[in-house]
């Protein structure tokens, strides 16, 4: 927890390459300890700091890593909107050639997964925190994994939180 509260920090303060650092040695070491959806979650957010950092080559990597867990172990409502987020974040950034490579990979996978009944695109949500009040990581109403209409499960720890 508390690299991913440094690294959040980092994030926050501008400092987005050195906090995209620490969330990939944490993806590593969740992976390597046997958690990988917790890893598929912080590769994710790595890719977003390491864009945010002007890093596309390391965006992709992480990505990619993101995106091949997400798949592998069938987090449906998570892959769509990380790939539809971070192919955005990597367009608007001018890594143009690093999102095509994603949507080359993973557009087919991504459009082949079923449809989340009850999740349609403009649903109306309420407000969620900034960060988990559990583990500080933070949320986003667009990257969140929607429970339902009104409660999502932090990425990191897994806790439920309900919206406002």
């Amino acid at each position: 927890m508390a690299v991913l509260t440094r690294a959040n920090q980092l994030i926050a303060n501008g400092r987005p390459a050195e906090g995209a650092a620490l969330l990939a040695g944490l993806a590593r070491e969740l992976e390597n300890s046997n958690h990988p959806r917790r890893a598929a979650n912080v590769h994710a957010r790595a890719a977003h700091a390491y864009a945010d950092g002007r890093d596309g080559a390391a965006a992709l990597a992480h990505a990619r890593s993101a995106l091949g867990l997400f798949l592998q172990y069938r987090m449906a409502r998570r892959a769509p909107v990380f790939f539809a987020n971070i192919t955005r974040k990597l367009n608007g950034g001018g890594f143009k050639a690093e999102a095509a490579a994603l949507q080359s990979e993973f557009g087919a996978q991504i459009g082949a997964l079923p449809a989340i009944p009850g999740f349609g695109a403009g649903q109306r949500r309420g407000q969620l925190p900034t960060n988990c009040p559990k583990c500080g990581a933070p949320m986003r109403a667009d990257e969140a994994d929607w429970v339902d209409a009104n409660t999502v499960e932090c990425d990191f720890c897994g806790s439920l939180i309900r919206s406002e």
